[in-house]
């Protein structure tokens, strides 16, 4: 538990720990994450960055996804779309797929059936099913 600048509730051991992540810009709660603290920590040495950078763009798509359903914050599609443009940019294919289908919908964002498929086709080439996408291969969504 957190209260002002001190943890409460610790050992020393663990307090020193968090404040050493503090001053990296890292900050984990007890019950939690002490793995994924430890994982970045490591890439700020240069161990390990690629899979640092896979779960951060995780991250990035989980918080879209928490805005497009309204789970722990007010449900608001534009700004679900602006977290899954930067995840689906930086090459997931879960956010590429559900950008996907925000454009083909409207959800979100202005509906663009070319912009739609454009994503559709970004995450079929990583592998994700295309059943029920064939029209984002016709030329006239190119």
């Amino acid at each position: 538990m957190w209260h002002g600048d001190a943890h409460v509730g610790t050992d020393p051991a663990t307090r020193l720990g968090r404040a050493e992540r503090r001053e990296k810009g890292l900050r984990v709660d007890k019950e939690g994450g002490g793995g994924s603290v430890g994982n970045l920590e490591a890439a700020v040495d240069g161990v390990n960055a690629g899979a640092v950078q896979s779960e951060l763009v995780l991250a990035i798509y989980e918080v879209g996804q928490c805005f497009s359903n309204g789970w722990g914050v007010g449900q608001d599609k534009k700004m679900a779309v602006s977290y899954f443009q930067v995840a689906a940019r930086l090459g997931d294919s879960d956010a590429q797929q559900e950008l996907g289908f925000c454009y083909a919908n409207g959800k979100g964002c202005k509906k663009d059936k070319k912009e739609a498929a454009k994503w559709y086709r970004a995450a079929a080439e990583q592998g994700a099913s295309t059943v029920g996408l064939a029209w984002i291969f016709k030329d006239k969504y190119r």
